[in-house]
């Protein structure tokens, strides 16, 4: 039987894993939000299952994503990582990023097209709009998820 801590890091790994990311740096993160203080790499190790090479690589590129923090606990001389507090609104600021360097791209070879073939240029001029757009709502949400928090869960009711 598994528990619901569990359930939610597995749960991120595959969230990670469809979203083209390795599953283990899922699992990782999953791992630090529900811990909610820093973990070495053995810590890691042990409570996943996995390989230290495994947790190490995964756990640096969280960190070069923003989503963890590399901590260096006092008296110890193995690397530790923390989530970070507002781990989502740096997901969503790192989508931004590649959405809009994907739409910057796009521009580029757009504009490379003939004159006489109007008809794709705009058509691919649209696909690197909705490019620049997605970014666009991207940063937008990170910062309303930002305002509100994600620490908990929410006192706002639906409506």
């Amino acid at each position: 039987m598994t528990t619901p801590r569990d359930q939610f890091i597995e749960q991120m790994g595959l969230m990670m894993q469809a979203e083209g990311q390795p599953r283990i740096a899922g699992q990782i993160l999953g791992y630090l939000i529900v811990e909610g203080e820093a973990r070495t790499l053995n810590q890691m190790t042990e409570a996943l299952k996995i390989s230290k090479a495994s947790a190490s690589t995964n756990a640096r590129m969280l960190a070069d994503r923003g989503t963890v923090q590399r901590v260096s606990p006092v008296g110890t001389r193995q690397d530790a990582y923390k989530a970070e507090f507002d781990a989502m609104p740096q997901m969503l600021r790192a989508m931004a990023r590649r959405f809009r360097a994907n739409g910057e791209r796009i521009d580029q070879i757009v504009a490379d097209f003939p004159d006489d073939d109007t008809g794709a240029r705009d058509r691919v001029a649209g696909f690197a709009r909705t490019y620049r757009d997605s970014a666009d709502f991207f940063e937008e949400w990170a910062a309303r998820v930002s305002q509100t928090g994600c620490d908990g869960p929410s006192n706002e009711k639906n409506e």
